[in-house]
């Protein structure tokens, strides 16, 4: 019996000392890369159907970086004890995704965003994880304060 308990202490001590090491989840960058990733499918397939103006395009990449400007001012802030580096350099290597993709002169096509989609997908993720890792959190919180 001291065995199986053992077994399941451990891994949860690894989970609860790795999750010290991630700043804590933010709704608002969480809803605002939710928003930047409607939008860039969005643009991508009014692209790809040919309907995507010029002024649309350049009203979407302004739009698109300064979300992400946003979003990397909060994740600064977030960034105490540089828990948040990892996210902090994802931002910038999304943002300049979308610059790159700008200066390119073209409608953002799917052929030309697969790294772009890709990294706005890593973030995604990683605000999923956080949110995950805040929920079980409080849950065990809740269960300590309870006992």
């Amino acid at each position: 019996m001291k065995q199986f308990g053992l077994q399941l202490v451990l891994p949860l001590a690894l989970l609860l000392a790795g999750c010290s090491f991630v700043s804590p989840y933010d709704e608002t960058t969480d809803r605002l890369l939710t928003d930047l990733s409607v939008k860039t499918q969005t643009a991508i397939a009014a692209a790809d159907a040919g309907q995507l103006s010029v002024a649309d395009r350049e009203k979407f990449f302004s739009e698109a970086i300064g979300t992400l400007e946003t979003i990397k001012a909060r994740a600064t802030l977030l960034n105490v004890s540089n828990k948040n580096q990892e996210e902090i350099s994802a931002i910038e290597q999304l943002e300049q995704r979308y610059r790159d993709l700008q200066q390119h002169g073209g409608s953002p096509r799917t052929s030309l965003t697969t790294g772009l989609r890709a990294t706005l997908l890593a973030l995604q993720q990683i605000e999923i994880a956080k949110k995950r890792s805040s929920v079980f959190s409080a849950g065990l919180k809740k269960s300590t304060s309870t006992q």
